[in-house]
């Protein structure tokens, strides 16, 4: 609940600050836009947060993971982002990203057909956001994609 409450107050204050902002030109977004999402995004699940903490369900008691596979579940992690940071600069933003969020996916547990499409559908859109709304190059790669 505590942690909840604090991504709502800090989505609340990252709101608020963005109202200094200059405004953006005709359909051009501005450089509140970002902000905006993120302070949204930390109100919408610092709510959820609250609420699932209210209501603990019997399904999350019984699915605690400890000892080594707590450890390894960590390493994997900390070793696909390694791999990923060396390696999208080289093979490319789509490819690399979608090759880290299914393996990050295959690791908890989801569905090969699951996996696949919603890294595609992530990594597609988040290349859209960056990369043609807010016009952020992101790494192409050696395939020129």
């Amino acid at each position: 609940i505590i942690s909840g409450a604090i991504f709502i107050v800090l989505g609340i204050f990252i709101f608020t600050q963005t109202f200094n902002y200059p405004s953006p030109e005709k359909g051009h977004p501005g450089p509140d836009l970002f902000p905006n999402i993120l302070a949204i995004l930390f109100i919408a699940f610092g709510s959820i947060l609250i609420f699932k903490a209210r209501k603990p369900s019997l399904k999350d008691e019984m699915e605690i993971v400890s000892g080594p596979k707590r450890v390894s579940n960590a390493f994997f992690v900390l070793g696909i982002v390694a791999a990923y940071v060396a390696l999208v600069n080289f093979i490319g933003f789509l490819i690399t990203s979608f090759v880290l969020l299914f393996l990050l996916m295959k690791k908890l547990g989801v569905t090969l057909l699951k996996s696949a499409v919603a890294s595609i559908v992530i990594t597609l859109f988040i290349n859209l956001m960056f990369s043609k709304i807010l016009r952020v190059p992101l790494p192409i790669g050696i395939l020129g994609w």
